[in-house]
């Protein structure tokens, strides 16, 4: 137990579990949805047009940017990475993946007291640019979800 209490406190290891998980989940994804595809004897095309798998696929296409934007700001200062996790901590909430969110939680708390230096001095507009392409791909899935439940 002090095991994993000690493994949320650490930051590399908590950037290490968050940056598989993100780079691992969409291609387990992606095999099952393939599986399933050669089992039915239907295309992917014929599968993504379903919604439901449509905004998982697109999730978990987001869980891939995520994994690049975590090295992107671990490459700059503590201050940009408090600012991803804090932004990742809201994207995995707002698309419900609850696993992402708990990693990006903890995550986040570690460098909730990180101080001082600029914003992302080398990468700021790849990060900012990437950060508002999920930002508005979470919210076509939130929609997309709503929009699904109320029709069903």
């Amino acid at each position: 137990m002090n095991a994993i209490l000690y493994a949320l406190r650490d930051l590399d290891k908590m950037r290490t579990f968050l940056f598989w998980y993100w780079l691992i989940s969409p291609f387990v994804f992606f095999f099952y949805q393939y599986s399933a595809s050669s089992i039915s004897g239907a295309g992917l095309q014929e599968m993504l047009n379903q919604p439901e798998i449509a905004l998982s696929f697109l999730g978990a296409c987001m869980s891939l940017i995520m994994a690049g934007l975590l090295k992107g700001a671990e490459s700059e200062n503590e201050v940009t990475e408090k600012t991803f996790g804090i932004f990742a901590v809201a994207q995995q909430l707002l698309v419900g993946n609850i696993l992402g969110f708990l990693l990006s939680f903890f995550y986040a708390r570690v460098l909730w007291d990180a101080g001082g230096e600029p914003f992302a001095p080398r990468l700021r507009w790849v990060l900012l640019g990437g950060m508002a392409l999920i930002g508005l791909l979470s919210l076509l899935t939130v929609v997309g979800n709503i929009n699904m439940f109320l029709n069903r």
